[in-house]
């Protein structure tokens, strides 16, 4: 049974708005996929982006503080995105998680990010993967770190850019299509650990493309 883990981004959450849109459709693909354990993790869109704004307005507020409170936004995100996709599923404490993370059972999963990210649980990360508390750390970093405590098999970057043209995950990161952090952890995973990578624009054939084999972004692994 492969696990696969999908970020959501926040562009296509808060674009999301008709019965008919593309992202509910696949949603329902996904919570009925017998071939996978799917674990989901939301973005922060324009919530997260109204935190920007304030710091571009006030840049004398602490910038770890900043990354924290856009942290907690997620929860909020998450939340709402559970009520409007209808998730069956839902992971809010570390042992909810845990005991997801044992059954083998293919379900969706949505995960609230503090399950596994927070500043007074940070001990399970390695140091040399412990990314920067900082705006350099987006969602996309976060779904990679919840690959990582998984181990999971597949891990897929949701955006709403056409990002059909990009070949490796150093040229996404170059262009700011993901953040540079998950580029930089993805060079110092673990070398017993194989994590295949997709980027996947929204459109309304992106589910195909997302549920079928396709070839993974290659990483230049030091």
């Amino acid at each position: 049974m492969r696990t696969g883990v999908l970020k959501i981004g926040g562009a296509s959450v808060f674009s999301s708005g008709t019965p008919s849109d593309p992202l509910r459709h696949f949603i329902q693909c996904i919570q009925t996929d017998n071939s996978r354990r799917w674990f989901v993790i939301l973005g922060g869109g324009d919530t997260v982006e109204s935190m920007r704004t304030l710091h571009r307005h006030h840049p004398q507020l602490d910038t770890q503080r900043m990354h924290w409170r856009c942290v907690e936004l997620l929860r909020a995100t998450s939340d709402a995105a559970r009520e409007l996709f209808s998730f069956e599923h839902f992971l809010e404490t570390p042992k909810a998680l845990a005991q997801a993370i044992l059954d083998p059972t293919p379900r969706c999963y949505l995960v609230e990010v503090s399950t596994y990210y927070h500043r007074d649980t940070l001990h399970w990360i390695p140091m040399e993967l412990r990314p920067v508390e900082s705006w350099d750390t987006t969602s996309d970093t976060l779904a990679w770190l919840l690959a990582l405590q998984l181990r999971a098999d597949e891990l897929h970057l949701l955006k709403k850019p056409d990002c059909s043209s990009i070949q490796t995950l150093e040229q996404a990161a170059r262009i700011g299509l993901v953040d540079p952090q998950i580029e930089t952890l993805a060079k110092n995973r673990p070398v017993d650990w194989q994590l295949d990578t997709y980027l996947v624009y929204h459109t309304t054939t992106w589910n195909k493309k997302l549920l079928r084999p396709c070839p993974a972004l290659s990483t230049k692994k030091s």
